[in-house]
């Protein structure tokens, strides 16, 4: 086959693909969004349950949409992966989709550059995070803010791509941190399908209190490093240009 039609057909057929991922990523979010109803959990559960197999493929696609578009709520799809594969299940399924999803946003992002960023957080929020431009506290800061609950992981997924922190390293500490908030819910949506309501009440209670901690925990970090960095170094310029590959 000639070089050149072979070449225009990877062309087309990348487009295609990117084309149908879109389209399905369009027709899923307000479904999406409508799990934030109790009523539509639990219509959603049965659906995906008889699905079978095709049902976990499902819940994986929508953990790496959740991450790739931030205004989807993570808190209740964790929720149904607790409550259709136990706490572990859905922990790892959930793990697994963060992987996927935060690959996907790492290298778009670095392809792409603000001009994608835009289209899904709020990229004024940006400026409070200026302080990860600095290397030497970056990794162990960007895990920190990942771990502890209550932080914009949102808005940190799409951020990170902007400093020099390295894509298997951003990956690795991105789903690792994870772990403690999202085995919270899926240990929650156990214990709800098992019919321990007392124990999910309290599960929910002592997240909603750490999350309130982290919540301050987070303001606190990321004001005091600002007020460091402003003295000795300038925070990240983000642009509209493609980011260069290290």
């Amino acid at each position: 086959m000639n070089p050149k039609i072979k070449k225009i057909l990877k062309i087309l057929a990348a487009v295609v693909i990117i084309a149908a991922v879109v389209a399905l990523c369009v027709y899923m979010i307000p479904a999406v969004l409508s799990l934030s109803q109790p009523e539509n959990q639990q219509k959603f559960e049965e659906f995906v349950e008889s699905l079978g197999f095709l049902g976990i493929l499902l819940m994986l696609f929508i953990q790496i949409l959740q991450i790739i578009v931030a205004v989807i709520p993570g808190e209740p799809i964790e929720l149904i992966m607790g409550l259709m594969y136990g706490t572990f299940g859905g922990l790892f399924l959930s793990l697994a989709g963060v992987l996927a999803g935060s690959a996907i946003v790492y290298f778009c992002v670095r392809k792409f550059g603000i001009s994608f960023a835009k289209k899904y957080v709020d990229i004024e929020k940006f400026e409070k995070l200026k302080f990860l431009n600095n290397p030497s506290k970056r990794d162990s800061l960007v895990f920190i803010l990942f771990f502890i609950p209550g932080t914009p992981k949102d808005v940190l997924t799409y951020f990170v791509p902007f400093t020099k922190m390295p894509p298997l390293r951003f990956l690795i500490t991105a789903t690792i941190a994870r772990i403690p908030s999202i085995i919270t819910s899926t240990a929650v949506g156990s214990s709800v399908s098992e019919g321990e309501f007392l124990k999910s009440i309290i599960i929910f209670a002592v997240t909603g209190i750490l999350g309130i901690v982290g919540i301050i925990i987070n303001n606190r970090i990321t004001s005091s490093q600002n007020k460091h960095d402003n003295k000795s170094t300038k925070g990240i310029t983000v642009t509209n240009e493609k980011n260069n590959r290290d």
